[in-house]
């Protein structure tokens, strides 16, 4: 009975310790976490680590009928032969224990699976929900609209733009990003800035960034506003310091976070792809000055902040749809 109890102590203990999460904080405008969540994704990593059948032994244990002895009975008196001989009583113990051994594993897996997950995945948070695939058209229909919309352009841009929301996080000065955000996203990131890092004095690093993909969902029409879904696929090293002592306090300078997020777009409905410069040149609709929007989202004559979805596309919502650690 001990050796059972002491089976069920260790499948308690192992169900508790299915797994733990790596350690890591958040990118921009604090999407990640300290824990991973969402579904798994293939990254060219495999996350499973390997069958999780059960090993009760090698070749090398096997019983050679000298070992443990557990008595069923005991040899009969003097002049009789009624009770068990040696062998016997040795065979015995040995079925004892192997049905034991085998109560013991039944009971283990019952419990492993009340948990809903293998024994060798982590359990994680579900991630956000993405946009319904059915509200989207395709992005071919786009043209319609505007011929000049080049997805793999667009594309590009939005995996350029990634790496730089990140130093700008990393920096702690969204200023540059204005252009990029839509007014209310702008405000939100930066209430993180302020609340999470400028005022505890520390800064979230974020290292060997790589853009895995990115893919254009579809696109919608909502609140006289063309709106653009995409779905990037990232890898990243993510860890929060101290400012003064440089010491890590949260994640790790080591461990790679696979992200894969949601990117919400949005411009003005009429407004179309410029088809022959990089550079969108406005005027203020406050003071009538030229403006770069993208340099600025600050008029520099007047100090207007404009709307930057009005003339270009503009970020609107990022959201997690999982988190992988590893290393």
């Amino acid at each position: 009975m001990k050796f059972r109890r002491i089976l069920c102590v260790l499948a308690v203990f192992l169900c508790f310790a299915v797994s733990f999460a790596a350690l890591g904080h958040a990118d921009f405008g604090d999407i990640g976490g300290d824990s991973d969540f969402g579904d798994s994704w293939d990254s060219g990593d495999s996350w499973d680590s390997g069958d999780s059948d059960w090993d009760w032994g090698s070749d090398d244990d096997d019983y050679d009928g000298g070992g443990i002895v557990i008595p069923f009975g005991s040899g009969g008196g003097s002049g009789g032969g009624s009770g068990f001989s040696d062998t016997t009583t040795q065979g015995f113990g040995v079925v004892f224990l192997i049905i034991l051994v085998v109560l013991a594993f039944l009971f283990i897996r019952a419990i492993l699976r009340k948990s809903n997950k293998p024994a060798h995945k982590p359990v994680v948070a579900p991630g956000a929900t993405p946009t319904d695939q059915s509200t989207l058209r395709p992005m071919q229909d786009y043209l319609q609209i505007d011929p000049d919309f080049d997805s793999a352009a667009f594309q590009e841009k939005l995996s350029n733009l990634y790496v730089q929301f990140q130093n700008a996080w990393q920096e702690k000065d969204l200023e540059p990003l204005r252009p990029y955000l839509t007014d209310a996203f702008y405000a939100q990131c930066d209430r993180q800035l302020e609340n999470n890092y400028r005022k505890q004095n520390q800064t979230n690093r974020i290292e060997r960034i790589a853009v895995l993909g990115v893919e254009l969902m579809g696109w919608k029409q909502q609140s006289g506003k063309d709106v653009v879904v995409a779905q990037l696929r990232t890898r990243i090293v993510d860890y929060v310091v101290n400012d003064a002592s440089g010491a890590i306090v949260r994640g790790s300078n080591t461990a790679e976070k696979f992200m894969h997020y949601e990117w919400v777009l949005e411009r003005t409905t009429g407004v179309t792809t410029g088809s022959s410069t990089g550079t969108t040149v406005n005027y203020c609709p406050n003071c009538g000055a030229p403006i770069d929007l993208n340099h600025s989202a600050k008029c520099p004559y007047c100090d207007s902040i404009l709307t930057t979805d009005t003339f270009d596309w503009a970020v609107t919502n990022i959201k997690g749809l999982s988190q992988r650690t590893s290393g």
